[in-house]
Formats: C-alpha cells, sequence, structure tokens
C-alpha cells in the first residue's frame, strides 16, 4: 500500500483543505472496565457509514481474549463473518516472517549481522559491491536498500519455485537509496522467506505452519488462498466507486512472506498473546522473551524493525502493522506495558483506503482499518477516540464527485461538437498553417493523453498496481480516453471538411 499513497498525493492535500469527517473525541476515562456498549456501537456505525461488507475483531488483555465477534457477511450466500473466519491478513503477514527468522536465529542457524549471501549464495542485485554487503538483520528492518519492487504485486506462479524466481529476478533491480537507509519493500521480506525456506530445508509455507500456526493453536490460519476457501475464507471485494463490488483474485504465492498469509481475528488473538506474554501462547513458546523484547525494543526505535512499526497515541508507544491487498485489509495494535492488543480485518480493500486514516497517523501504510483499530483499542484501554481522518466515504464522495464533473464536462463538449463546427465551416479556415494550428491542437489535446495512457498500460508496473487496486478509476480513464479519441478523431475529420469547403480542390491545389 506504501506505493499507492504517492499515486494519489493530490488529491490527498486537497482533502486535508476539507476538514470533513471527523468523529467526535469520547473520554471514558470515569471507570475501569471495558464499555463494550461503546465498542460495539463504534464499529456497527463506521462500518455502515464505510459501506465494510464484513468486519472481523479481536482484543486481547494480558493472557486473555476479552472480546471478539465477526460483523456483516463473509460471502453472498449472507454466511455471517465469525471470529474463525479466515481472510487475507497483507503486510501483517511480515511479522510472522520475523517471527520465523527469529526463531532460526535462536536456534543457531541463522545470524542477524552476516550477509545474505551467507544463506543465498547466488543473492544478487545489480550492483555486486552492495549484494555481498546487504545483512539479514537490514532486510528485517528494511534498510536493505531495495525499492518496493511492483511488477511482484502482479505474479501468480503457484509452484514450488515461484519465491526463489521472484528472489533471482532481483538481480537487475538497482537500490534505490544506500544500505542503512530505510526504505519499505515487500522484497526484503520476499528474501526472508526464502532464507526461511533454504535454511530450514523446507518451503516457507510448512515451516510457518510447523512452527508458528501449530504451537499457536492457530487452526484458521494458512499459507494457501485454496486451503482457506476450504474452511470458509472470506469473500474479498473492491470498492467501484464507493460500493463494494465481490471478486476473488489470483493468490500471489511469490509474496507470501511479506503480504498474502491467511488468519481469522481468533487466530491472531493467540499471536498478539504470545506478543505480549513473552512469545508464549499457554503452554507453547513461540520465541525466548528476550528475543520478544529485542523485536519490540528496536521497533520503539527505528521506523520499522524486526517486523513492526510503532506509533504514538494518546501518550502511549503502541506496536502496530497494517495490511492490505486489492480485495482485503487488516490491521493490528497493542500496548507492550500495558499489554493490551487488538486485530481488525475487513473484506474490502481500494488504493483510496491509504488516505482514509488521520493524516501523519500512518507513515508507512495506511488503511481503514488502521483508524478502527486506533480507536477500538482507545475505547477498550478508556481513553479518548483519536481523530478518525476523513474515511472512505468522504473519500470517494469527492472521488465521485470530481469524475461526475469531469464526465459531465466530457459529455458538454461531445454536445458542442455540431454546432462549433457549422460555424467553424460558414466562417472558414483562413490558410494552411490555420489547418495546421487547429489540427495539432486536436492531436495534442486528444490523442497525446490517451496514446499516453496506453503506454502506461502495457508497460509501467506502478501503473496496473494503481488499477489492481483502484479498477474504478482505472475503467473511467479507460473509458474516457477512448471517447476522447474519438471525439478527436472526428473534430479532425470536420475540420478538414470544413476547410475543403471554405477551399475548394483546385484552388488547394494552387495555394
Amino acid at each position: 500500500m506504501k506505493h499507492l499513497r504517492h499515486v494519489f498525493i493530490s488529491l490527498w492535500l486537497c482533502l486535508l483543505l476539507t476538514g470533513i469527517g471527523s468523529f467526535p473525541m469520547r473520554d471514558l476515562a470515569n471507570g475501569d472496565e471495558m464499555d463494550f456498549k461503546t465498542i460495539d456501537k463504534y464499529i456497527v456505525a463506521r462500518m455502515r457509514s464505510e459501506r465494510i461488507p464484513g468486519l472481523a475483531i479481536v482484543i486481547v488483555k494480558g493472557n486473555q481474549v476479552v472480546y471478539s465477534k465477526g460483523y456483516g457477511d463473509a460471502d453472498q450466500s449472507g454466511h455471517p463473518v465469525i471470529p474463525q473466519t479466515p481472510f487475507i491478513i497483507g503486510s501483517i503477514s511480515k511479522p510472522f516472517t520475523a517471527l520465523a527468522v527469529m526463531q532460526l536465529v535462536e536456534a543457531g542457524k541463522v545470524e542477524l549481522d552476516v550477509p545474505v549471501q551467507r544463506y543465498i549464495p547466488w543473492f544478487r542485485v545489480a550492483d555486486s559491491h552492495a549484494s555481498a554487503q546487504i545483512t539479514v538483520r537490514q532486510l528485517l528492518d528494511q534498510t536493505s536498500g531495495l525499492p518496493q519492487i511492483l511488477d511482484t504485486h502482479l505474479r501468480t506462479d503457484q509452484d514450488a519455485g515461484a519465491l526463489e524466481r521472484t528472489v533471482r529476478s532481483f538481480s537487475s533491480v538497482e537500490l534505490a537509496r544506500p544500505i542503512g537507509t530505510f526504505g519499505y519493500s515487500n522484497a526484503n521480506y520476499q528474501i526472508l522467506g526464502l532464507i526461511v525456506q533454504v535454511v530450514s530445508d523446507q518451503p516457507y509455507e510448512d515451516y510457518v505452519k510447523q512452527h508458528i500456526f501449530i504451537p499457536l493453536d492457530m487452526k484458521n490460519s494458512f499459507a494457501s488462498q485454496e486451503d482457506a476457501l476450504q474452511h470458509g475464507m472470506a469473500l474479498g471485494h473492491r470498492w467501484w466507486f464507493g460500493l463494494p463490488v465481490p471478486v476473488t483474485l489470483p493468490y500471489n504465492r511469490t509474496e507470501v512472506p511479506s503480504g498474502y498469509l491467511i488468519s481469522s481475528a481468533e487466530d491472531m488473538a493467540h499471536f498478539l498473546i504470545a506478543q505480549m506474554n513473552g512469545g508464549r501462547y499457554e503452554n507453547n513458546p513461540v520465541l525466548s522473551p528476550e528475543g520478544i523484547a529485542l523485536a519490540h525494543a528496536e521497533a520503539t526505535v527505528n521506523p520499522y524493525a524486526m517486523g513492526w512499526e510503532s506509533v504514538q497515541v494518546d501518550g502511549h508507544r503502541l506496536i502496530n502493522h497494517d495490511g492490505g491487498v486489492a480485495n482485503f485489509q487488516a490491521s493490528i495494535f497493542f500496548d507492550p506495558e500495558e499489554r493490551m492488543g487488538v486485530f481488525v480485518a475487513a473484506n474490502v480493500m481500494s488504493a483510496l483506503d491509504a488516505f482514509s486514516s488521520p493524516p501523519g497517523s500512518a507513515p508507512l501504510d495506511g488503511t481503514t482499518t488502521r483508524g478502527m483499530a486506533e480507536s477500538i483499542l482507545s475505547l477498550a484501554m478508556n481513553q479518548l477516540l483519536p481523530e478518525q481522518g476523513l474515511g472512505n466515504a468522504h473519500l470517494y464522495l469527492i472521488f465521485d464527485l470530481v469524475l461526475l464533473a469531469l464526465t459531465i464536462g466530457l459529455i458538454v463538449s461531445l454536445a458542442r461538437i455540431p454546432r462549433q463546427y457549422q460555424l467553424l465551416a460558414q466562417r472558414g479556415i483562413a490558410s494552411r498553417s490555420g489547418l495546421m494550428r487547429r489540427t495539432g491542437l486536436i492531436a495534442i489535446l486528444h490523442f497525446a493523453w490517451p496514446l499516453f495512457l496506453l503506454y502506461l498500460t502495457l508497460n509501467v508496473f506502478n501503473w496496473k498496481v494503481l488499477v489492481l487496486y483502484q479498477p474504478d478509476l482505472g475503467t473511467w480513464l479507460d473509458v474516457a480516453a477512448v471517447i476522447v479519441f474519438l471525439k478527436g478523431t472526428l473534430e479532425l475529420a470536420l475540420t478538414w471538411r470544413a476547410f475543403k469547403r471554405a477551399y475548394p480542390r483546385q484552388s488547394l491545389k494552387q495555394a
């Protein structure tokens, strides 16, 4: 999601000026008990206002689940979302991959500060010198210098060699920044996933199941969409002009370590409990208390560390992560000192979600569930409800109004063509140079950007990823481009016709 924020930066600046979409602040500091009715009302109100089809939530305190509930529909048949319903959790997969790496570190099979090439000897980026310098810790902390490699979002390989082929393809990738400088990239966690696979001598998916899902009793968690669908996985949606439309998209096995694990709210409660209880769920440890403490300590100092982000909310330092694929989103927040955490998942997503959270609260990713998770955790801790941001409904209202205005402008320009060229035919075109100027203007206005859009569609991964996450905008632009192209062709024909009427063929030959 991070890269999509840049695509909409100008829209975001406009939205900031509107000042709409705030949710009233509420002070619940008068009591020590959680106000579950207020939490429930908040969720129902946000689901209704944001048109979220289905949502699951869990709240954990200490080593206990204190609130767990599903809302809305899991699929078109009307099956309700329940705490056991699996959702794709997007980039929340990264903390799982980091946990897997740290398990191997504690087993003495991986060292954090050695080059990646110790474990993957053939690993390369375009700079051979840099290839030998990138360490395991730099991958974990997103400081390897690797860019966000967008074409990996579009791969649909399902065979066992998909992850290795993807990492091998990085051999031609130029670093986006110096090694040691922070820069969020899924590629870091794809490489880490391959390290887990190579060192453990088993597929990444099998390792996570055996060493994380089973010990944490995560019975509705999967590294395969096919398996998840057989266990009631929610149907994903994409927003089209503000309305959720169901869609099942190809599963991206190449990005499983960075963004395609699948889990339920109930299972994520077990993961949260382990994070807040020294790496242990019930009697099953998945990491030592020292390993958990290291990950959390680094995350609160660096922009990103050991698979986690951190954010300051109402005087509390929270550890968190957001996740989003084209048709699912999720967010996880917990306070390691208060030992309280929240996980929220929804079965709908669009690129505009990157702007739905309050400005400044989402330094890396942004989702609608992020704002909800922050707010639910605040309510659970009897604190003021944080600023809610614009919200997806308000974003889409502005988005739809902008496209409507542009559509009306295009329709009006089409309707004016007959009268415009009737007057032109009566007035005539003064000279051949006048014809050339008018023809050039028509070409610039009607052919240049549709052809550029065609180039982007065929050749630029940024554009393809944007269309994947924002299909309504992509479709509108495609239709508008075709109409504008045809309009330009018509205007050229009418211009030439008007010129021929004013200057008969024989006069043209003499000119």
